[in-house]
């Protein structure tokens, strides 16, 4: 009887456990973490040690070694402005050691573009305060000062983070970490109002870190400092920006911006691909989708560009089309909505396409390709007005339409010849020549709209990241009416424009408009 009711005690009070456990579960909402709010967005999947994130001194108050080495990741990270995986290190540090006051210090930082998340996060590194030693304490200080009254004007706060780093700075000379920090600050400051009296001061204040570590990813912040500057002041920098974060994609991207902006667009190419096989690694290591990863886009169309002005053609193609096959993941909204983002890898590989195309004059290309996914327009009438012009020009130049002599189509369609009541010398010839080929591209245009064209089947994608509709593949329903009625319109224009020029002795003056709102230099 006695061990009975010794038993009945023990599962009586595990059950007494287990019912106060479920009432504190249920006054935190489902999905949501236990945390606070703000851990209920960014990385789920636990951090790792990554290798090649950069050299960075960055020591704070842990028992937990392994908390020191996920924070000191989680600056590298900053450093290479990848935001994420520097919140997922923080994280890390934290589930480490949660009495760790920097690593909610980190995951505010990490998230200044959020503002609401980094105030909770600044706010538990508050709590932990008393836990920091003196210098951590005024790191904690720098942000608790920042997201104190984010009513106060930007300008004013982001001066008032400037003086609290020059003060660890003052008190922690060998803290090289402030330094970096505060360089980073003010030329990110530059572009909220705060701008920068002496570029050359921010460049000594990076040459101190350097000074101590040589491959310290600050380097990443002088290209940033002269870019729009002077860029060639940012060469040594380019040459080894990549070498001190090798596992940061960003930072093989950024010497990229150094040579573009000095013409030197094989080395940019080459940086940039270095940057695309980083990241290629990162997907395939961690299972994460390409447009997923910070600035992935953006290097991959900046590496068609630099590919294009080298004369890699071929190879910018490949590019561009490569970014239109990538899967493309939809921004949904609360209310179910969704869109494409703009910056995008297939927006920008459709951009750089077209581009291509029509600055080679690869006429060939595009007709095989007007049938394709790489050029089916979407629904909008402004893409397919783009797609109709271009497939147009090229048929026209490889004869596939004969351009309509004298003649236009008008308000509903039909041609009207153009009268030559006293011949052509009342334009000059090169002014003439020039609406003739206006005119005949609106013609071939119109005819490529009144043509049956052969849709993209139902829910495929369109270039400006919409959804292209089916419509019947019958004359007018390939271009919406009101497209028709708009080339119709341009076409009468530009034949009242045509008309009294050759009803008259009287030259257009210089400087008249040509086709693309270009001045058409009229020569005797």
């Amino acid at each position: 009887n006695r061990a009975y009711a010794m038993l009945r005690s023990l599962v009586g009070s595990e059950m007494c456990i287990r019912d106060r456990g479920e009432s504190e579960e249920k006054k935190v909402s489902e999905g949501h973490s236990f945390h606070g709010e703000a851990f209920n967005e960014g990385p789920r999947q636990s951090a790792y040690l990554m290798k090649g994130m950069g050299r960075v001194r960055f020591p704070v108050t842990t028992d937990s070694q392994e908390a020191q080495l996920f924070f000191t990741q989680g600056v590298a990270q900053l450093h290479g402005f990848w935001y994420f995986e520097a919140e997922r290190s923080f994280r890390q540090a934290a589930m480490l050691d949660p009495d760790c006051a920097m690593a909610y210090w980190g995951m505010a930082v990490a998230n200044r573009n959020n503002t609401e998340r980094a105030k909770e996060f600044i706010e538990e590194a508050k709590k932990r305060r008393d836990k920091a030693d003196k210098r951590e304490k005024l790191w904690i200080d720098c942000e608790v000062n920042y997201w104190a009254d984010t009513k106060k004007a930007e300008k004013d706060r982001r001066k008032k983070m400037v003086r609290d780093l020059e003060t660890i700075i003052y008190d922690y000379p060998d803290d090289i970490e402030a330094k970096a920090f505060l360089a980073v600050w003010l030329w990110q400051s530059a572009y909220k109002g705060l701008s920068i009296s002496s570029h050359m001061t921010v460049n000594l204040l990076i040459q101190d870190v350097l000074d101590v570590e040589p491959m310290h990813p600050c380097h990443h912040f002088r290209i940033h400092l002269w870019d729009n500057e002077k860029p060639e002041r940012a060469l040594a920098s380019a040459a080894r920006c990549g070498q001190s974060s090798p596992g940061v994609a960003h930072m093989w991207h950024m010497p990229g911006h150094t040579y573009s902006k000095l013409k030197r667009y094989q080395d940019a190419a080459w940086q940039q691909e270095a940057s695309a096989r980083v990241d290629h690694a990162h997907m395939i290591r961690d299972r994460v989708m390409p447009d997923r990863i910070h600035n992935f886009a953006h290097n991959n169309e900046w590496l068609t560009r630099n590919l294009s002005h080298a004369g890699r053609v071929n190879r910018a193609l490949a590019m561009a089309k490569n970014m239109i096959e990538l899967p493309r993941l939809p921004n949904v909204k609360d209310d179910g909505t969704w869109s494409f983002s703009s910056r995008s890898s297939h927006t920008y590989g459709r951009r750089h396409l077209y581009g291509l195309l029509t600055n080679y004059e690869l006429w060939d290309t595009v007709l095989a390709l007007k049938d394709t996914q790489y050029m089916r327009p979407s629904s909008s009438a402004a893409d397919r007005a783009k797609y109709l012009r271009l497939v147009a020009v090229a048929q026209i130049a490889r004869g596939s339409i004969a351009p309509v002599p004298d003649g236009a189509v008008g308000s509903e369609g039909e041609v009207m010849v153009l009268s030559r009541r006293h011949g052509d010398d009342a334009l000059p010839s090169k002014g003439l020549e020039l609406l003739g080929q206006q005119l005949a591209l609106q013609v071939a245009v119109a005819q490529l709209a009144q043509a049956s064209i052969a849709p993209a089947p139902n829910g495929a994608v369109g270039g400006d990241g919409e959804a292209v509709e089916t419509s019947s593949r019958h004359s007018d329903d390939a271009l919406p009416r009101q497209d028709l009625d708009l080339l119709g319109q341009q076409l009468v224009l530009l034949v009242a424009v045509a008309q009294p020029a050759a009803a008259t002795q009287t030259p257009a003056p210089d400087s008249a408009v040509g086709g693309e709102s270009q001045a058409v230099q009229i020569s005797s």
